[in-house]
């Protein structure tokens, strides 16, 4: 045959594709016994399955009774070639990062001849390729069953296609994300679907750190989606990340298998906003954020946060209120109108619950700031000469232990101890260290945060004494124990004992946050490195975000008292570099009735 113009250039760009295709394959080969020996025998096969009909029998042959099958394999070698990259690097051993570099600049070029190589061979398109051809191809006409095998491969084909094609998206340009939380309320609400921008975010081939460079800015109020770095991202993680993300897109958001050892579903990815930037320090007190930077050591309010910070729900917009399932300040319990939970029936109760103990909460943070140590100081002294004469001078017995300095359980056994401190030796001599232990240091200059939970021990010592006097005087009066519980005094410093409790235990690492990055040890500023972000969610009290660990840890109040209450904590703030930053919502789809742009 004489070849014409069109033909060499498809032979040209054919035989280039097919030798990187062949190459890949090489490179895809691997010796150890896990999940990686499938690379190299799948994108194998397929790859010599696509030589057999492009290069022998299209090129060499121009036999065109086979010309669809070409066109197919052809179409699909990049697609197959992109699981078999996966699987290679799926196993217990990884690759090296210039492996990788060669192995993407490969596909890529596949890529790009795959998607122009077909075009060619469409013989109503380009009809001078085929011309002089040995066996041209032909349209067979299709009856009966042999048609409707045609007709579901054809849907299935485009099935497939999407698939893949969706897959190269969500990879690269634009992914689909689902909000699983309250965190960012008002800004996402549960079930929003977004679409998240990734192209200048710096995505990568997945399971290597090849891809490319990231474009964007980030700046402060920036809404990005996350990897959150609660979770390991060692190679057997990313492995099941990859592989979930891969079976939700084929299932279309149906089938989500990113689960933790406890088969709970991750919060990973997160969708947070930067709060953070690189060079300052912060500090968050009473809802508050203050940063300082190198320039200036002095802490000046972040006011951009507020626009952005969300503490009262019961204050968003009306349109906004019924939806939201969760207020953490309600007392109030929700009557949903439906089993979905989408409506609530008694918003307005609920609302008007969150909105009264929020303000409560307000109120009790001013009496905090208010607190008189001084006067503080005067009382604690004052409360230990009033136990010292109410204490035993006659026999006392032995087996005093210092009680759970945990704050919860000092008013809980308030009364158990107040005996025991009358009537054990060594129990006035501790009970007048502990009152006394943080008076020292009341005049030590503190940070915002470490001020604000001095006083909280403070406080807490303070009702706690007030409870032992008042106990013990109930006890050497020998009143009837039915009759404490109508006790006026006693009343009240329980009411004062409910709200620290409510505070410390609920609130305070939702509400405020340590100075981050910690000084060193010498007292020093440190600050957040270059390229590394703090994020946070919008709905503070509502929001497991980069202020929090996933555990409990036991902690004192404060480090400036040697016998300091303690409390529960999760805080454990860090930042994370931009390289764990996916994307950046762009666009609400769903629901309808939110749709537009983010």
């Amino acid at each position: 045959m004489t070849s014409t113009k069109e033909f060499n250039r498809f032979k040209i760009i054919s035989i280039i594709n097919l030798s990187m295709a062949a190459l890949l394959s090489i490179l895809e080969l691997s010796f150890h016994a896990d999940i990686s020996l499938l690379a190299f025998p799948i994108s194998g096969c397929f790859t010599a399955a696509t030589v057999y009909l492009v290069f022998y029998l299209i090129i060499l042959k121009t036999d065109g009774s086979h010309i669809y099958a070409a066109i197919k394999f052809t179409e699909y070698l990049p697609y197959v070639h992109l699981i078999t990259f996966i699987l290679r690097r799926a196993g217990k051993t990884g690759t090296a990062f210039w492996y990788d570099v060669v192995t993407v600049v490969l596909w890529f070029i596949i890529w790009v001849l795959s998607y122009f190589s077909p075009k060619c061979l469409y013989a109503d398109k380009n009809k001078e390729v085929i011309k002089g051809w040995a066996i041209p191809p032909k349209k067979k006409k299709l009856h009966g069953i042999e048609k409707i095998i045609f007709e579901i491969a054809d849907w299935v084909d485009a099935a497939v296609w999407a698939v893949f094609t969706v897959l190269i998206f969500q990879i690269f340009l634009v992914q689909l994300y689902s909000i699983p939380s309250e965190s960012m309320v008002p800004t996402f609400l549960i079930k929003d679907h977004v679409f998240v921008s990734k192209i200048d975010c710096g995505p990568k081939f997945p399971l290597t750190d090849v891809g490319l460079p990231d474009f964007r800015k980030y700046k402060r109020g920036d809404t990005i989606v996350i990897r959150n770095p609660h979770y390991s991202h060692d190679r057997k993680e990313e492995v099941k990340t990859v592989t979930s993300q891969l079976v939700n897109m084929l299932t279309l958001m149906t089938v989500n298998l990113n689960k933790d050892a406890d088969g709970e579903l991750k919060a990973d990815p997160l969708v947070k906003r930067i709060a953070g930037e690189p060079g300052e320090q912060l500090v968050m007190q009473d809802g508050k954020l203050y940063r300082r930077t190198i320039e200036s050591d002095e802490w000046k309010p972040v006011d951009y946060d507020n626009k952005f910070a969300t503490w009262d729900l019961s204050s968003v917009d009306a349109s906004i209120r019924e939806k939201i399932q969760y207020y953490p300040f309600s007392s109030v319990s929700p009557i949903w109108r439906d089993r979905k939970q989408t409506v609530r029936a008694n918003t307005k109760e609920v609302v008007k619950s969150a909105s009264e103990n929020y303000q409560k909460m307000l109120d009790f943070e001013e009496e905090r700031r208010n607190y008189d140590l001084n006067l503080a100081a005067f009382q604690a002294k004052e409360i230990v000469r009033k136990f010292k004469k109410l204490a035993f001078t006659g026999n006392l017995i032995d087996g005093f232990e210092q009680p759970s300095l945990f704050e919860y359980n000092l008013f809980k056994n308030v009364q158990q101890i107040s005996t025991d401190l009358l009537s054990k030796k060594g129990g006035v001599e501790w009970f007048s260290s502990f009152m006394t232990s943080w008076i020292y240091s009341k005049d030590n200059a503190r940070d915002y945060y470490s001020e604000a939970n001095y006083r909280l021990n403070v406080m807490t010592k303070i009702t706690f004494g007030k409870l032992v006097v008042r106990y013990s005087e109930l006890f050497l009066n020998s009143s009837a124990s039915v009759s404490w519980q109508s006790d006026s005094e006693l009343y009240q410093l329980y009411e004062k004992a409910d709200i620290l409790n409510w505070y410390i235990q609920q609130l305070l690492d939702e509400r405020n946050m340590p100075v981050f990055p910690a000084n060193d040890n010498d007292g020093n500023p440190q600050y957040i490195p270059d390229n590394c972000y703090f994020m946070i969610g919008d709905n503070r009290f509502n929001s497991l975000d980069l202020r929090h660990r996933y555990e409990k840890i036991e902690e004192a109040l404060t480090k400036d008292d040697p016998q300091s209450v303690s409390y529960y904590s999760m805080m454990e703030p860090q930042f994370i570099n931009k390289k764990y930053i996916i994307g950046k919502p762009i666009f609400r789809f769903w629901p309808l009735n939110r749709f537009g742009k983010v």
